[in-house]
């Protein structure tokens, strides 16, 4: 549906021959695009001669390459990869730090859900020692987000009985015929392969708390709180505490401080129905999306915008 409105918008804004913002996202079948587009939809409905138009690409690193080379407007990034960007540090120390990179607006990001299996004595994260849990692939997303919550949770792979390196489609069914005792599932949640462990075989959410986590978060500004609904899986009796590395809609210094302006005034001018165009963004709220997880500057039009509405 977010596809449909965002080749309308994308055919409006070409029409009549105004500047069309450009949002660099993901893939089709990923969630920055479709996000991207709900934007887009929502800075369309006002008027003003603002025009927006989603652009797909292979995710954060390419958006942020787009944006270097001024190809586009805006993008969807990682919370984390903004932050290595505009540093210039890790996969992008070679391109030097990206200094004129600025953040517009929190999204919603990928969460970590554990799971433990019926009998393995898990109700805890402190109840992971001695356990043999997946902590997938080393280099993969859902192996950093296992490695972040056990340190922000006070522990270590050195705590676990065995750390397990299976891939995340590997992971359910080893955990449902008891070779494992947890695993991580890390991604924009409900996740297939959660939704099929806690049906197959029952397997126990287990929440996300330890006296460690605030002291972690704060040097960790990538990594923010979260909670999972209950309603996102079947049969699920309570919401779920939990982290997640936020995403970020980011622009740069060429920006101009009344253009970013004008796109946070329709979005928050259509915040609801944002809200509502796609599963991840009904949790999304004004004051969340204008500081957590925000890693990088904000833009100097976004900062007077947050300042004038009390959001700051």
């Amino acid at each position: 549906m977010v596809a449909a409105f965002l080749a309308c918008g994308m055919t409006s804004a070409m029409a009549e021959g105004g500047k069309t913002a450009l949002i660099s996202s993901g893939e089709v079948t990923g969630y920055y695009y479709p996000a991207a587009g709900a934007l887009c939809r929502v800075i369309n409905k006002e008027s003003g001669g603002i025009h927006c138009a989603a652009v797909p690409s292979s995710g954060s690193a390419a958006n942020l390459a787009a944006l270097r080379s001024g190809a586009v407007d805006l993008g969807v990034v990682q919370a984390q990869a903004a932050q290595m960007a505009a540093e210039g540090t890790g996969s992008f120390k070679d391109a030097g730090p990206f200094t004129d990179l600025r953040a517009v607006l929190s999204l919603p990001g990928e969460s970590v859900m554990l799971l433990a299996r019926q009998g393995a004595d898990i109700e805890s994260m402190a109840d992971l020692k001695g356990k043999r849990v997946n902590l997938g692939r080393p280099g993969s997303f859902q192996r950093a987000m296992a490695e972040a919550t056990l340190e922000a949770a006070g522990l270590s792979e050195g705590d676990l009985a065995i750390a397990v390196e299976l891939e995340l489609s590997e992971q359910t069914p080893e955990l449902c015929e008891g070779n494992i005792d947890a695993a991580f599932y890390s991604g924009y949640q409900p996740m297939a392969e959660a939704t099929m462990a806690m049906d197959e075989c029952d397997a126990l959410p287990v929440q996300i708390k330890a006296k460690t986590l605030e002291s972690y978060l704060k040097h960790h500004s990538w990594l923010t709180r979260a909670t999972i609904h209950k309603d996102l899986y079947p049969g699920m009796r309570d919401d779920v505490v939990s982290l997640q590395v936020r995403a970020l809609l980011v622009t740069t210094t060429r920006s101009s401080n009344t253009q970013v302006q004008d796109w946070l005034k329709a979005i928050h001018a259509n915040f609801s129905a944002l809200t509502h165009l796609h599963p991840v963004l009904r949790g999304l709220g004004k004051a969340d999306s204008a500081k957590d997880g925000i890693t990088i500057k904000l833009h100097d039009g976004a900062d007077a915008f947050y300042g004038e509405t009390g959001l700051k």
